[in-house]
């Protein structure tokens, strides 16, 4: 005999059942993830002491490789399950520098066992052939059968209402036998049909997969599966801009369907009935993206007025998709569905900012029973970022979980159109690579499907669920080094890796300072400027790869990090000591370093309202210097001015400010081939130096004040650019430039 006893803990509303793995509120059960789930016990069970974080990882993941990043994550998400509000800490306190701990009064419900349990090892089945003759006998079988199902459980139950079977006139009746035997099959029968047309029980989808290479050419950006799995359309960089491509699966045929553009083409989505091709096109320095159909096989392309989608997923039939739109003016963002001609739009759902859908990635999907939205809605919490699978209800915009797991980052969601589930492109950590997960319905559980060191996007199924197709990607990375004004042979490749080799600076004395993932977590490293004596700067200090600076004197290096969970400032010694945490906003980045040593401007938000900021490099209370959307901030060389992108007459422009704030100074048209990234002053302040990329190669160009034309600043024939540093003196340019291979893969059940 084994006794089990319940034990709980009670605190507040809240009951924890350690032997049922349930949080209860007031009796009610409330969704927890296993993580968060057995965070929240080990802080119950060492509540009398702080508990550091190492411990807890130690505790919580049990030997894995964790960044603290995931632990601030599941504290942010017990803390908002627990209904803590912002500033408040009624259950966990965090004490900087030392850990977390648990201060809610809490009874500990260890009871009396309310249950006995005898186990048995007995396998056996004995099957009586004396058949009794009394009305009883349906009863004493029942009871027969649930003993041995008991049994094969391990557990013997004792009915005192049993009796034996030895009453009544005994002898053979073999037509019970198949009367008995008759209704046992068609019970089996049904329980077994039952069973199969469960989908929850149905096989698990791609348990074991075939992967076939749809294109070759290592220059794919998006891609997207006719329903019937005929079809793929893809997006093609070339060198003279991007182009839209079909080809049918199992053929070498491909046909374009538009030439190249020198603009940004992509998020390609097939109607229903495959007969038409639906993508975004973002040009002409325009401030949101143009949308348009083209027929499948060819034709006349087609605007569709008023939609400022970059992604939309389409109703099952056909007659209205919906998609995310961000409102910066309004401070929020909404889910729009619309008619198929762009007709009859209107908001279903809306977030206000900070915490906002995303608008960006193709991670809106219509289900197939027509009445849920899946998307991703990202969290900007006061200890962490993360984001977060959800589900909007089409009739009344209610929202639901369709995960507990939090996620680092989602590129792409696509329901399977049985309805069992999601296939997701997603990470679950900074420094891991987007791989593609099963996520159930309605259960919610995530399985991998791909493990490789491949980055895998855009996902589109067939309708019939058994394959889909994605985007594989892998980069090599590579710092140049080269006189500026160098033609592409004068730069000397310093070191390459497939990581990412940005942010870099070049510091005062002449070395370059640059971000890489070498030991597993982004940190900074130093090297002189022919590539030699590599030293790594930081440990653990999970460097964002949007902005680096380093103050004139050469002191000190500021840089985003996302070890807290959200991306903040932090300092550190030129030599990596001294860590410390400047800003504690909801996302801070891009930190530009004041000529003067003494202050650090940088962009504050970036999926939610974006504005300009400065902190005292010594640390300090933020200084806001803009109230209109506005990012990716240069300090002037004599530190009097800032450059920013901000968006005006619908068109992004770059402003001026004085460091100090105030009225704009000066306004320029921004080039239509400019990169989404940040940009620097020249040294003699006269113009504004940019990275400009057409099709599948980039180039710096240099922007005068003046309102004359830009020249180009380099002269490279491949790779695109990711960022760069003029060197103390400006003879000498260092550029992180990246080799990008993409291409369609068709993802199949294997058999």
């Amino acid at each position: 005999m084994e006794e089990l006893a319940p034990h709980t803990y009670t605190f507040a509303e809240y009951e924890l059942d350690l032997a049922r793995r349930l949080l209860l509120r007031t009796g009610k059960s409330i969704p927890l993830n296993a993580k968060a789930f057995d965070l929240l016990v080990a802080l119950l069970e060492n509540r009398e002491r702080v508990i550091a974080k190492e411990e807890l990882i130690e505790l919580v993941w049990q030997g894995q490789f964790v960044e603290e990043a995931n632990l601030a994550v599941q504290i942010s998400t017990l803390r908002k399950i627990l209904g803590e509000k912002k500033g408040e800490h009624r259950f966990i306190v965090t004490v900087p520098g030392r850990g977390y701990r648990f201060v809610a009064d809490v009874q500990d419900g260890a009871g009396k066992p309310d249950m006995v349990i005898e186990r048995h090892t007995t396998s056996r089945l004995l099957v009586e052939e004396d058949v009794v003759t009394d009305p009883e006998t349906e009863l004493i079988v029942g009871r027969q059968a649930r003993t041995v199902e008991t049994r094969k459980a391990g557990l013997a139950v004792q009915d005192p209402d049993a009796r034996p079977n030895h009453q009544g006139t005994v002898g053979i009746a073999r037509w019970k036998y198949a009367a008995i035997a008759t209704a046992s099959l068609i019970c089996l029968g049904l329980v077994m049909g039952i069973y199969v047309l469960n989908p929850e029980n149905a096989a698990a989808p791609f348990e074991k997969i075939k992967m076939t290479r749809i294109t070759n050419s290592g220059k794919v950006t998006g891609a997207n599966i006719s329903p019937d799995g005929k079809y793929i359309a893809y997006v093609l960089g070339e060198s003279e801009g991007n182009s839209l491509w079909v080809q049918q699966v199992g053929t070498a045929s491909d046909v374009r369907l538009l030439p190249p553009v020198k603009a940004q083409v992509y998020e390609l989505t097939f109607t229903p009935d495959g007969s038409h091709i639906f993508y975004s096109l973002f040009a002409d320095g325009s401030a949101d993206p143009q949308f348009f159909r083209i027929p499948s096989l060819g034709g006349v392309s087609e605007q569709i007025p008023g939609v400022l989608a970059s992604h939309i997923s389409f109703a099952p039939d056909g007659k209205r998709f919906v998609y995310a739109q961000s409102d910066s003016a309004g401070g929020n963002n909404h889910l729009i569905i619309a008619d198929a001609n762009g007709g009859n739009q209107h908001s279903i759902a809306a977030k206000d900012f900070p915490n906002t859908f995303e608008t960006q990635m193709p991670v809106v999907a219509w289900s197939p029973d027509g009445e849920t939205i899946a998307c991703v809605v990202h969290h900007f919490e006061a200890e962490a970022s993360y984001s977060t699978i959800v589900g909007i209800n089409v009739r009344d915009g209610s929202e639901k979980l369709l995960s507990q797991q939090p996620w680092y980052e989602v590129l792409s969601l696509e329901w399977l159109k049985n309805g069992t589930g999601l296939l997701i492109s997603a990470s679950d950590r900074a420094s891991g690579g987007n791989q593609i997960r099963f996520l159930s319905y309605p259960k919610g559980e995530a399985r991998q499907i791909t493990n490789d060191l491949n980055q895998h996007e855009s996902l589109s199924a067939t309708a019939d669920g058994k394959s889909f197709v994605s985007i594989e990607a892998s980069t090599v990375n590579g710092i140049y080094v080269g006189e500026a004004g160098a033609d592409a042979d004068g730069f000397k490749e310093l070191i390459s890796e497939t990581g990412a080799l940005y942010p870099l600076i070049w510091t005062p004395d002449g070395k370059i300072v640059y971000r890489s993932s070498k030991d597993g977590v982004s940190n900074l490293w130093t090297m002189d400027a022919a590539g030699g004596n590599r030293r790594q700067l930081t440990a653990n200090a999970q460097v964002d790869s949007r902005g680096l600076c380093i103050s004139p004197d050469g002191k000190h290096l500021v840089f985003g990090s996302l070890r807290n969970g959200k991306s903040n400032l932090w300092r550190v010694d030129a030599d990596g000591g001294n860590l410390t945490q400047l800003t504690d906003g909801e996302e801070d980045l891009y930190p530009r370093c004041s000529p003067d040593n003494r202050t650090v401007v940088y962009q504050r938000g970036f999926h939610s309202n974006q504005t300009l900021w400065k902190v005292p490099l010594a640390g300090g209370t933020p200084v806001q210097l803009t109230d209109t959307y506005s990012k990716w901030p240069a300090i002037s060389t004599d530190g009097s001015r800032i450059s920013y992108f901000f968006m005006a007459d619908d068109r992004w422009r770059f402003g001026i400010i004085s460091t100090e704030g105030g009225p704009m100074l000066q306004r320029l048209d921004v080039p239509v081939t400019l990169k989404e990234s940040p940009t620097s002053w020249s040294p003699d302040d006269r113009s504004l130096i940019y990275i400009s990329t057409v099709g599948d190669g980039g180039n710096l160009w240099s922007l005068p004040l003046n309102g004359s034309t830009a020249t180009p600043h380099t002269k490279f024939t491949s790779q695109l650019v990711s960022d760069f540093s003029l060197s103390p003196d400006g003879k000498q340019l260092a550029v992180s430039r990246t080799s990008r291979t993409s291409d369609a893969v068709l993802i199949s059940n294997a058999r």
